[in-house]
């Protein structure tokens, strides 16, 4: 009885990796009714993004913390290396700003910004419509300008804070040009359509003296 257990239990697990193996390689037919194409390809994306974030400011041992709003476009690349891992890298164009009252004085920040994300991108296919592509990576970023506007009683103040002289006089501190930095997200595509994602990201260095930046980014944008 022993032995006629074992080769029971043998012929059903060898069954069972046949019928296994069966089914992948005609799931896998292309000439196959139920054929499904899950392999990753090459694609890019055009996408526009909304850039909740904070400035994060440690000053002797308090901190303040400054809510900004920024908004942003531009494309990524994805190109697969190893099966569905591969990287994915672009540009993007970036305007950062905050608008807030106190009192009679409204002040105004903004700044104009370029980075390049480097991520490493695994393009999990659920479906042949349907993708979720978690990523992490690095990036960099270049401030072409930054601005501080103070309006009081009809009056307007307008500091360029890469300005030393200019910062010095009105008590700002100067920013850095240069910043990078790490993020991890996922995005969801659509119909090889349509993508639409979210990622949390935070700078390794600081742009001002102990204050550097994190938040979010929220994404929607186009496959091609």
């Amino acid at each position: 009885m022993n032995c006629f257990s074992k080769l029971l239990t043998t012929s059903i697990l060898l069954l069972a990796g046949s019928i296994t193996v069966s089914a992948q390689r005609y799931s896998n037919n292309p000439y196959s009714g139920s054929y499904k194409n899950l392999e990753s390809h090459s694609f890019g994306t055009f996408y526009a993004e909304y850039n909740p974030h904070v400035w994060h400011r440690t000053d002797y041992g308090s901190t303040t913390n400054t809510n900004f709003h920024g908004i942003s476009v531009g494309f990524n690349y994805f190109v697969p290396v190893f099966g569905q891992l591969g990287f994915d890298a672009g540009v993007k164009g970036q305007y950062l700003f905050r608008h807030e009252t106190e009192g009679l004085s409204t002040f105004k920040d903004n700044m104009f910004s370029a980075s390049i994300p480097i991520d490493i991108l695994y393009d999990f296919r659920v479906t042949e419509g349907f993708a979720i592509d978690p990523y992490v990576g690095l990036y960099g970023r270049y401030n072409f300008s930054a601005k501080n506007i103070e309006e009081v009683g009809g009056g307007r103040n307008t500091q360029n804070l890469f300005d030393k002289e200019q910062a010095r006089y009105y008590g700002y501190e100067t920013l850095d040009r240069f910043q990078y930095g790490w993020q991890v997200g996922v995005n969801f595509r659509i119909s090889n359509v349509v993508t639409i994602g979210g990622a949390y990201w935070a700078d390794l260095n600081d742009i001002g003296e102990d204050t550097n930046l994190h938040g979010f980014n929220i994404l929607l944008g186009a496959n091609f």
